[in-house]
């Protein structure tokens, strides 16, 4: 793994427990399995780029509804 998918595992990590959501939760609110969100944070592989797109995505309404 790479530096900056190691730094990416961290985030993901990091944003899951602020918003309080179990990794099942966070893979049904970015539409893959609970495996995937498991691996992405253990750095056994790494987010596509497309997967990248969703959890910006999912981060910006996060950060909408907050402001709201």
């Amino acid at each position: 793994m790479t530096s900056k998918s190691v730094e990416t595992a961290a985030k993901l990590k990091l944003m899951r427990h602020q918003l309080g959501l179990s990794q099942e939760d966070l893979a049904h609110q970015l539409g893959v399995s609970f495996s995937t969100i498991n691996r992405w944070e253990n750095e056994k592989t790494a987010p596509s780029k497309l997967a990248c797109s969703r959890i910006e995505q999912f981060l910006s309404e996060k950060r909408k509804e907050e402001t709201i």
